[in-house]
């Protein structure tokens, strides 16, 4: 949240200046133009410009963390980072920044006698235009945040953004593929993390390159999203060279480490969120399944856009000719971390289990056929939670009829 705030209040800082420099270029003819503002005048609309705008900002950030506060604790922490890169909201609050610094600014060159009377007359239609600009986006970020405080708000933003990241995954650029070599492992190096923290970001293709060069092979123990502590593998390392601890570094400047999760090359992180959400509602404290439904439905989206993707045409582990070997998220994955702990959950609540099954049934009419197992098998599995929880009958009837049109479904199309 600080690079546009910032981006903006040097950019009017640098027009306040601007105006100063170029107030003595300014030809007679055209000044004559401009109309004559009292240079009094003018100061008093910047202080009031700057009074506002410093008010106006601290309720925008005292608001913005109340937001934020009230996502973690009522959706889940890790939706804070999506509300944090809000356009509107930064957008906003860069513009009542760089409208104060402005006003601040022009104060100082008028104390030091910078600006004449075409350069007062600058600065005042400057700041009176900052100041409708500043009050436009008031209005809308109004508006904005408490739409966005919504929980169906939160859960749309994280859907796109996991959306987004999943076909960036699924559609990534394919690499030479070749088997990897059979190297015995004790003749490798293995290269540990040195570091605690999350994988954030593993660019495949610097490794690549990198292993190429090199004449290395490489067998990654890491995807990203992975929690890893100093004495963890991050790889293993075949070739005249894999001991030199300058291939090692190099080796390594190919996986970036932090404190975080982050959302734009983790294709799990926003399913893992999204499940989250659907368990923190089902909990005794919200106890509101309305929004685990809304999440199951996304959750649901996601998975028939994975799921129609066949296997052969997911990312391969091997690529490079088979020099370098990575980790990779097959489809079971993905559905694995989505509904396994909403069943776990929600599984004594009828119309959680009925949703997700029925969103199981739809994904076994649409997705591939190369991933109609992994259906059958959670399928099944939830069912079976679910018939051990239910306590009517009535709901475990239903539970056994979404499941056979799920392996009727199944059978229809093998």
């Amino acid at each position: 949240m600080w690079f546009r705030p910032s981006v903006y209040s040097l950019l009017a800082a640098v027009v306040a200046l601007l105006i100063a420099g170029i107030d003595q270029s300014i030809p007679e003819s055209a000044a004559r133009l401009l109309p004559i503002i009292d240079i009094e005048a003018a100061k008093d609309l910047l202080r009031l410009v700057a009074a506002g705008m410093l008010t106006v900002t601290t309720v925008t950030l005292s608001v913005t963390m109340l937001v934020l506060n009230l996502t973690a604790n009522q959706a889940s922490p890790r939706a804070v980072p999506e509300l944090m890169a809000d356009p509107v909201t930064q957008n906003a609050l860069s513009t009542f920044l760089a409208t104060f610094v402005f006003a601040v600014t022009a104060l100082g060159l008028f104390g030091f006698k910078a600006v004449s009377d075409a350069g007062v007359t600058l600065i005042f239609a400057v700041a009176v235009f900052l100041g409708i600009w500043a009050i436009r986006y008031l209005v809308q970020w109004m508006h904005h945040v408490a739409a966005s405080s919504k929980l169906n708000s939160i859960i749309v933003k994280i859907h796109n953004q996991a959306e987004s990241c999943l076909k960036n995954y699924l559609s990534a650029a394919p690499h030479e593929s070749g088997d990897f070599p059979a190297l015995d492992g004790d003749d490798g190096e293995t290269i540990h993390a040195g570091k605690t923290g999350y994988v954030q970001l593993i660019n495949i293709e610097t490794l690549v390159q990198s292993a190429d060069s090199l004449d290395v092979c490489v067998q990654l123990h890491v995807a990203e999203g992975d929690f890893i502590h100093d004495t963890s593998a991050l790889m293993t390392v075949w070739g005249e060279k894999s001991a030199d601890g300058k291939v090692q570094a190099r080796l390594c400047r190919s996986i970036a480490l932090g404190s975080e999760r982050t959302p734009e090359s983790d294709p799990c992180l926003g399913i893992e969120i999204l499940a989250e959400i659907a368990c923190r509602a089902l909990s005794p404290g919200l106890n509101d399944p309305q929004s685990a439904l809304v999440c199951i439905n996304y959750l649901g989206a996601l998975l028939i856009h994975a799921g129609r993707i066949p296997a052969a045409e997911y990312p391969v582990d091997r690529i490079k000719g088979g020099r370098v070997k990575r980790v990779v998220v097959s489809f079971d994955q993905l559905l694995i971390r989505a509904f396994r702990p909403v069943i776990r959950d929600g599984g004594a609540q009828a119309e959680v289990v009925i949703r997700i099954l029925a969103v199981l049934e739809e994904m076994s009419r649409t997705i591939s056929t190369d991933h109609l197992q992994a259906i059958s098998n959670e399928a099944g599995r939830a069912a079976e939670m679910a018939r051990a929880k239910l306590s009517l009958d009535a709901d475990r009837e239903a539970v056994t009829r979404t499941i056979k049109a799920i392996d009727a479904a199944i059978r229809a199309r093998r």
